[in-house]
């Protein structure tokens, strides 16, 4: 009688194992106690089943309260559960929560063609996850938080590379310089990274190219990438400073609030650059003239010790103005046509030349910079033809 009890309850324990029920789970893994608002949370949807899966279907309920994305192709593979094997399905998602307060995610159901063992007949069948319920919090307001275009994101880290295609403060007249800056987020979504800042600036044309998103996917997270250009050629001679771009961001690593910074940029044509006085230090065509003004100085004081007249040392300075040699140095060290344009101009200013014959004389040189089709340019003779024009 004992004998046929203990075999009953075996065979009722084997009935009980072989109907044990399916099981799916949906398993965050939150890297903090308060998850805020666009913070990564990875999740793992794990299914336990007991019958070989000829033919799978997960479906996953949508919301609105949650961005996601898979990180990897569904993990199947067996396991051995308390002294049984178990056939496992794991998939790997990270979760963006996209607003505050309490959010659910799910349910998820899994529709599944098992094989049953005892007849090789398909079973159809849906099992079912409960939904979980995740707490998210603000991000955080703080001043150093606030950037100038207003945008917020969360990220577990983020690097920035500033990229030009030549100096920019040293520019040929009419180059253009490119900068590419590219921001790299780890734990974050492409979508979710700020847009590109914006600049104008009266003195600078500013061209843009389209911006390019890219999405990484590694076992760690997602890697999100934004790549911005911009083509920069000034509108004047004079060089300008394009300001410093601060990116603010919410380092869910250290929990912190922290930033990257895009560098102010210094930009400007070089010709312009050499005709200027450049940190206290003068050029040698600026210490020519500077000592041929002390000479001539000089002369005009002795002549008006000598003849007494104030009309002399007036007369004097006057002519030294229409032969003092700094614009004409600078006319002849001017290299390209602009530069050579703007030496031209100061130089018929300051020997004060007519100005029907001053536009005579730089007509070649007009038509040599802006002519659709412009034919050779003598510089000799273009010099030749202002010395005429200055004598009339």
């Amino acid at each position: 009688m004992v004998i046929r009890i203990a075999l009953a309850l075996l065979l009722l324990a084997g009935a009980a194992r072989a109907e044990e029920p399916r099981l799916l789970t949906i398993e965050p893994h939150p890297r903090a106690t308060a998850i805020v608002e666009g913070e990564m949370i990875p999740v793992t949807i794990r299914g336990v089943y007991d019958r070989p899966v000829a033919r799978e279907e997960m479906t996953i309920a949508p919301s609105d309260r949650f961005d996601w994305v898979q990180l990897a192709k569904d993990d199947w593979h067996r396991e051995r559960i308390d002294g049984i094997e178990r056939i496992v399905v794991e998939r790997h998602l990270a979760l963006f929560p996209n607003h505050t307060g309490i959010a659910t995610f799910g349910p998820v159901t899994h529709a599944l063609q098992i094989i049953d063992r005892e007849t090789s007949r398909r079973v159809e069948t849906t099992v079912t996850a409960r939904p979980v319920q995740l707490t998210i919090a603000p991000l955080p307001d703080t001043p150093p938080f606030k950037s100038p275009h207003g945008w917020r994101f969360a990220a577990a880290g983020l690097s920035l590379t500033d990229e030009l295609s030549t100096d920019p403060a040293t520019l040929r007249d009419g180059q253009t310089v490119t900068r590419t800056v590219t921001l790299r987020a780890e734990g974050t979504l492409p979508e979710m990274l700020p847009p590109r800042p914006v600049v104008q600036q009266n003195w600078l044309i500013t061209f843009t190219a389209p911006v390019e998103r890219r999405l990484e996917l590694t076992p760690a997270g997602p890697v999100a990438t934004v790549v911005w250009r911009w083509q920069f050629r000034p509108h004047t001679g004079e060089p300008g400073v394009l300001p410093a771009e601060v990116i603010p961001f919410f380092n869910t690593t250290t929990r912190r609030v922290e930033k990257v910074e895009i560098p102010a940029l210094p930009i400007g044509y070089a010709s312009f650059r050499s005709s200027q006085i450049r940190g206290g230090q003068l050029s040698a065509g600026t210490l020519l003239a500077l000592a041929a003004t002390g000479v001539v100085g000089l002369v005009a004081g002795l002549a008006l010790l000598l003849q007494g007249e104030r009309l002399a040392g007036a007369r004097l300075a006057a002519s030294w103005a229409r032969i003092a040699p700094g614009p004409w140095w600078q006319l002849r060290r001017a290299r390209d046509p602009l530069a050579l344009r703007r030496a031209a101009a100061r130089w018929v200013t300051a020997r004060g030349v007519a100005p029907e014959r001053a536009a005579a004389a730089l007509a070649p040189l007009d038509r040599a910079i802006y002519a659709p089709a412009p034919g050779p340019f003598d510089r000799r003779a273009f010099r030749r033809a202002l010395g005429r024009a200055r004598r009339g």
